[in-house]
Parts: C-alpha cells; structure tokens; sequence
C-alpha cells in the first residue's frame, strides 16, 4: 500500500504540475542569462517590392539645385509633408529628370548609390546625398491575438516590436501577445511575398535563438498568424471545459489527500 501510495503522489505532482503550466513555456526567451554577452542578430536591408512607397530626399548645400527631386509640401499646419515615389507593377518609379527608373529588387541603400552616381555622371548635381526610406511598412496579424495591420515609421522592425504592437492594441482579452495564456508562444508563422513566391517560416519565442531566425527581422507586408494555445482550443468546447474543469477538481482534491496519506504515514 505504501509504495502503492507513493507512485500515487508522484504522479499527483506531476499532474498539478503540467495543469498550472510551466515557466519555460510562457515566458518569452526563457532561456536569456543575465549578466550575459550573446551574437548581435544580424539585419538584412529591406528589398524594395513593387507597391512600395519610397520617401526620397535628396539634399545639397545649394537646395534649389536638387528641389526637382523632392516632393515636399507644406500643409495648413505650416509642417512638412513628403510624398513619396510608389513602386509600379513593373518594378518602377517615376523620378524627376531621370524619368523611369527601376528599383524592384534593389535596396534602400542600393538605389541611394546609384542615384547619387547617376546624378554626378550625367552631370546633374555634384556632393548631393541621397535618403530612401520605405514610407509605407506595415505587417498584417491575423489569428488569435486578434486581426489587424501595424504601419512603423521605421524600417527596422522586429518580431518584439510587433509582439509589444499588438499587445498595445488590446485586440481581445485572451489573445494579446502581452498576457493571457490565448496563444502559442513557441510557434508563431511568418508569410512573406518575394516577387512571385510566398516563403514561409516558424518563430519560437521562448528561446534566444529567435533572434538568429531570418523571420527575427520583419518585411514590409510579412503575413504574421499567431496559433491559438491548446488552452484556447479546449476553451472554445464549453461542454469539454464544463467536465474539465469538474475532473481537474477532483483529480487536484484527491492528489492532496493521497500527499496528505502519506505524509503521515498510512500503512497497509
């Protein structure tokens, strides 16, 4: 009766266990030491798609030698606005005295170079510097933290970004990325559009590797779905959950009576 009891209390334990949830299994990149030095993630310059909206600035000391270039409008505020250049479907821009240019499949960084050496090598403008942002980043979530589409003014976006994003938004109580136990953590699916392909990648984010993940670094337009936890499942069965709820009470209240047996040492 005894030993009888004991493998009762073992398996007691591990079933209060697993029904409470585990650290590694909520929090994010568990796995993070601190003090600590860990391989900065490495960031691929964005690929300019067709459809982008391209902000191009380009400055000179003698600015009406360049204002051609510049699509700056001031509004009623007296503040500045700067429509930017929208990528055709054959991969183009329509750019001042240049005309067509195209830009599909070049970098920020790319087209920033070669509009500064075309100017020089056709004679335009010399020491003029040239600045091209994606004016029109955003990332589509769908799934259990909620639908929804997150513009950044910046081009450097994270998969943390967007968890701290979404989370702000406060789509649904049990979905958010912020809290809750509505999501898995550890599988997160990224959708990205590359010319005619669509690739695809999981995320985890219970572990530091995710900053090594070519998916750590989101692309403008990335498809992020967020898969709904075994919790949430369980949960959209009310009937299951009704008896569930009931079962995991009764299974909880005899674990500590078959504890409480054998610390006091009940003999056969």
């Amino acid at each position: 009766m005894r030993y009888f009891l004991r493998i009762l209390t073992l398996a007691a334990a591990s079933l209060l266990t697993t029904s409470c949830g585990t650290y590694k299994g909520y929090v994010l990149m568990n796995d993070i030491e601190a003090p600590a030095e860990y391989k900065a993630p490495v960031r691929h310059d964005l690929t300019i798609k067709k459809g982008d909206n391209l902000q191009i600035i380009v400055t000179h000391k003698e600015p009406r030698m360049v204002e051609a270039f510049n699509r700056i409008t001031r509004s009623e505020m007296s503040s500045l606005n700067v429509n930017g250049y929208v990528v055709n479907n054959d991969g183009t821009i329509n750019l001042p005295v240049f005309d067509t240019v195209r830009v599909v499949g070049m970098t920020c960084p790319e087209l920033e170079r070669y509009l500064t050496k075309r100017m020089e090598d056709e004679g335009i403008v010399n020491g003029a510097t040239v600045s091209v942002k994606i004016s029109n980043f955003k990332v589509t979530v769908i799934g259990e933290s909620g639908t929804g589409i997150h513009e950044f003014d910046d081009n450097d976006v994270t998969i943390l970004d967007l968890v701290a994003k979404a989370g702000l938004a406060g789509n649904g109580t049990v979905g958010n990325w912020g809290g809750g136990s509505g999501i898995r953590r550890d599988k997160i699916l990224v959708m990205r559009t590359l010319d005619t392909t669509v690739t695809t990648g999981y995320l985890n984010l219970l572990t530091k590797d995710v900053m090594y993940s070519p998916y750590f670094y989101l692309q403008q337009n990335d498809i992020v779905y967020v898969y709904p936890s075994k919790t949430t499942i369980r949960r959209s069965n009310q009937l299951f959950d009704y008896w569930w709820d009931r079962i995991s009470l009764v299974s909880g209240i005899s674990s500590i009576v078959t504890m409480l047996l054998v610390w006091f040492g009940v003999k056969k």
